[in-house]
């Protein structure tokens, strides 16, 4: 071999070693090399809020992600989508190999996304979208079918048991979330008006939070006493009017029947379901949140971005089911295990 042609294989073997070199330590959400394998990896999740639905989906993700031996590093916005950006820069400062971000406000997570994935992060939006202007996979719930068939049970409930009322239904939801408008309240108030065309519906905004929900809920019952369904777009706020409708002798139920008002509530919390399945309550049914199934959509989904079997900046998308619940309390009774951790069962009380 001539001098001159063992220089040239040596510059291509030297090239050859300096790219697999940076190609091995890009970042794992970007690279196209060597992969890290599942338990090497940390996953950071920047959590909506601190209630119970919340609490018990952080304890699901952790309990999944221990048995597939990846770190999760969790941030929390208590509701608030100014607390974001600092939450994203704390989570990429400690190299985290991807993000799961629910936004407390959407328009503040667009450049946090445009952020983390210009650094090879991968972004996993879940159950709110993300602002106009990025694109990222999404992890969404399945809930406006089973939302509109709970609005046309309520309202034929309301014709059946109160006989001569029209149906007037209260929705306290958080204006400008999609979720609620779409999904939740839009599937309600649609099966409501399936059933009873003519049906009043009041919109009042409880901001996702429950001492909103209680103000809100009692301005409007100064106004009108005249509703004989009511709802919210979260637990918080369900619970909080039905707070508000007690405080006004209007809240209660006997042998199970509302004495004056229908209640739906989505979530799924202890909390509820110490309602649904209390007959003094006129909380009728739930749309119960699974924190279980949900954790495990988001990281299996999360880990198949980082490993390129999903497309980091693609716009797949995946829903997971809620499960509706009536007042049965053995049904209530396994959920709430299965989901929220419950270590005792519920009261169920009757009479």
């Amino acid at each position: 071999m001539s001098r001159k042609t063992g220089i040239a294989l040596l510059v291509s073997f030297v090239a050859a070693l300096l790219v697999a070199g940076c190609t091995t330590s890009s970042h794992s959400g970007g690279s196209v090399g060597q992969q890290k394998a599942t338990n090497e990896l940390v996953l950071g999740d920047i959590l909506y809020d601190t209630d119970a639905y919340q609490i018990a989906q952080q304890k699901q993700m952790q309990a999944y992600a221990d048995s597939l031996e990846i770190k999760m590093i969790f941030e929390n916005q208590q509701g608030k989508g100014t607390s974001a950006p600092n939450l994203m820069d704390d989570l990429l400062a400690k190299g985290v190999d991807g993000v799961i971000f629910q936004p407390a406000d959407a328009n503040v997570s667009v450049p946090l996304v445009r952020q983390a994935q210009a650094q090879g992060v991968p972004v996993l939006g879940w159950a709110i979208p993300f602002g106009p202007g990025v694109t990222a996979p999404y992890v969404g719930l399945e809930e406006r079918t089973e939302a509109v068939a709970a609005g046309k049970d309520a309202a034929q409930y309301v014709l059946k048991n109160f006989p001569g009322q029209p149906v007037k239904v209260l929705i306290v939801t958080i204006t400008g979330v999609s979720t609620c408008s779409d999904l939740r309240m839009g599937g309600f108030e649609q099966g409501v008006k399936e059933v009873a065309p003519d049906a009043s519906i009041v919109t009042v905004n409880g901001n996702g939070d429950r001492n909103t929900a209680v103000t809100v809920t009692e301005d409007t019952l100064q106004r009108d006493k005249g509703f004989n369904i009511a709802t919210g777009c979260n637990s918080d706020m369900t619970m909080g009017a039905l707070q508000a409708f007690k405080s006004a002798g209007l809240g209660g139920a006997t042998a199970k029947k509302p004495d004056h008002t229908y209640f739906y509530s989505i979530n799924g919390t202890d909390e509820e379901l110490r309602a649904l399945t209390d007959s003094s309550t006129p909380l009728m049914a739930v749309l119960g949140l699974t924190p279980k199934e949900v954790a495990t959509t988001l990281v299996d989904t999360m880990v198949k971005m980082i490993h390129g079997e999903i497309p980091a900046n693609g716009n797949y998308t995946t829903n997971v089911p809620d499960k509706p619940l009536t007042p049965d309390c053995s049904a209530a009774n396994a959920f709430n295990k299965e989901e929220y951790f419950a270590a005792q069962d519920l009261p169920c009380v009757s009479g």
